[in-house]
């Protein structure tokens, strides 16, 4: 009887010392998706601001610059400055299994390499600083020339 309450005591002492532990998925998850919501909100804020190849905002953005730009203000992180050097940095993603908040990459020029990036808001759509339509737009990676030419997503937050 004394050995069973020994090991009854020693199981109640490791559960106590793994709650913490197993309880932090779930506390990650959701400083996580607070980040993304703050990361969507304020790269939708930029809508309409100016395309101007190699700045990095405030008041105008290239691709890479926008991205950079969003990351900083929101998730206080420096990420690399150039969309290559980006679509490289982080957690690899696929495309389904993409999350909001993550930045999504494209090639673009028909080069075979990343050319171009943006932030993914979910429901198979990106904001980014688009060269084409010259601002900051919301486009749609559920078909058409996004979606032929995705190389990949990157979780950076």
């Amino acid at each position: 009887m004394r050995v069973f309450k020994n090991k009854i005591i020693t199981l109640l002492l490791l559960m106590a010392l793994l709650a913490p532990v197993l309880v932090t998925p779930t506390q990650t998850y959701a400083a996580s998706s607070s980040k993304s919501a703050r990361i969507e909100s304020f790269a939708k804020k930029q809508l309409g601001k100016r395309y101007v190849w190699g700045s990095s905002g405030p008041s105008s953005f290239d691709c890479s610059g926008f991205t950079s730009y969003v990351i900083k203000k929101t998730a206080g992180k420096t990420i690399p400055r150039t969309s290559i050097s980006q679509g490289q940095y982080g957690k690899y993603v696929s495309r389904s299994k993409l999350k909001k908040g993550d930045l999504v990459f494209f090639a673009t020029t028909g080069k075979g390499r990343i050319s171009h990036a943006g932030i993914y808001l979910g429901n198979k759509r990106f904001i980014h600083a688009s060269s084409t339509q010259r601002k900051v737009v919301i486009s749609s990676m559920a078909s058409g020339h996004y979606y032929r030419t995705f190389v990949n997503g990157r979780r950076v937050i």
